[in-house]
């Protein structure tokens, strides 16, 4: 039983401190508050090494890939389908939150204050900053992620030289996930005694906002993992490429759900994509990079978060932050959700790219742990998918498809 959980381990341990914060802060208000300093350290040392965890993994990244100059046509059809398969889940997520609003009128109260304004968006200053100081600040990660980006390009095409800068950024990446992963350990205790501070002040009803908000994505998820699969099928192989999918995809779903880890499921993955008669070479080369890529759970999840916190704190969902959300839903899945540690490093993003409160950060945290799950279903079941389209477009033709023992 215990090994079954052992995937889940670190979001049970996690999702345990958190009720176990939301008790204490409903049953024993006074010394919740009290907690609140624990979970301000474990914030700020989060946020101070944000900077280059986004600087160091997002370029060392995208020099690795650039390597692939002579596949540079199936790299942007991957890149392509990975922007496309995640901004569609992530825009109808966002209008299905709007219409069915999971906060039902609850409002969130928070010791800081919180700017309603007009909802405009100054998008020059959010995707660039005139210094490179500025790079330097958590306020600007959209500014850093791009300009990462494009180091990373610039090293993938300096020759030997870059080789030698992307070996230096690998090592020095290892450096700094290892880093992650110590400060990881307390997040429990951090994001426990934080949410306790925050729930100190709340109602009762809060709670209630969360299974809402849950299952309405859970609905969602399960409607778009059947209709938007199969039509992703029909586009990458016709009727027959929907009956071949669906008949060699429920494994790797299965894994992903009891894994809950896109990567550890990718053997599974290529198994399943060489019995649909997917060309070999095009799965080997698309099917890693999608793993990190292709993220239309991450997508999903984060949309909804945003739409969620805004309806919580009362703020005006304008269509400036529409497109902002679609935005960052899609940087989330296409950048940040192949970073290590990403989970948290998601959260930050919404908040510091939109000018939310810190008090909301445990409340996302709560949505991303209990999604993780069925996130990585769609993650994977979507890679096989995204694999069909590239290889049609390709001009690839399937072979026939390999029949297991017993089949």
């Amino acid at each position: 039983m215990w090994q079954k959980l052992t995937p889940y381990h670190d979001a049970i341990i996690l999702l345990a401190a958190l009720l176990l914060g939301s008790v204490l802060g409903l049953v024993w208000p006074t010394q919740a508050l009290a907690l609140q300093p624990i979970g301000q350290i474990f914030l700020n040392l989060l946020f101070m090494i944000i900077v280059p965890l986004v600087a160091i993994s997002v370029t060392a990244s995208i020099a690795r890939m650039t390597d692939l100059k002579r596949l540079g046509r199936i790299l942007a059809l991957i890149m392509a389908v990975s922007i496309m398969m995640a901004a569609i889940p992530a825009v109808g997520i966002t209008l299905l939150a709007l219409v069915f609003d999971p906060a039902q009128g609850v409002q969130l109260t928070l010791n800081e204050a919180v700017d309603t304004g007009t909802g405009s968006m100054d998008f020059v200053n959010l995707l660039t900053t005139n210094d490179f100081a500025g790079l330097l600040s958590k306020s600007n990660i959209l500014a850093l992620i791009i300009m990462s980006v494009l180091t990373g390009i610039a090293i993938g095409q300096s020759g030997t030289d870059g080789e030698r800068v992307s070996g230096m950024l690998a090592s020095l990446n290892t450096v700094v996930m290892k880093l992650v992963s110590i400060l990881m350990k307390l997040a429990p205790l951090g994001l426990g005694c934080y949410f306790a501070a925050t729930m100190a002040s709340q109602d009762v009803s809060l709670l209630g906002t969360f299974a809402r908000a849950i299952g309405l994505f859970f609905l969602a998820t399960l409607v778009y993992l059947i209709v938007g699969s199969s039509f992703y099928a029909w586009l990458g192989g016709g009727r027959q490429g929907v009956r071949i999918f669906w008949r060699h995809a429920i494994t790797p779903a299965a894994t992903a759900l009891g894994t809950s880890s896109s990567l550890a499921t990718l053997p599974v993955n290529l198994r399943a994509a060489q019995k649909m008669g997917i060309d070999d070479a095009t799965a080997e080369i698309c099917l890693p990079l999608l793993v990190n890529l292709n993220k239309g759970g991450a997508a999903m999840i984060t949309a909804l978060k945003i739409v969620f916190i805004y309806s919580l704190l009362g703020l005006a969902f304008t269509p400036e932050v529409f497109a902002l959300t679609i935005l960052i839903a899609v940087l989330s899945a296409f950048v940040i959700g192949g970073v290590p540690g990403g989970a948290f490093l998601g959260e930050i993003f919404i908040v510091t790219t939109l000018g939310l409160p810190l008090e909301t950060i445990p409340i996302l945290v709560v949505l991303g742990a209990v999604t993780d799950a069925a996130s990585t279903v769609v993650n994977v079941v979507h890679d096989l998918n995204a694999t069909q389209i590239i290889e049609r477009i390709m001009g690839g033709t399937t072979k026939t498809e390999i029949e297991s023992p017993g089949q």
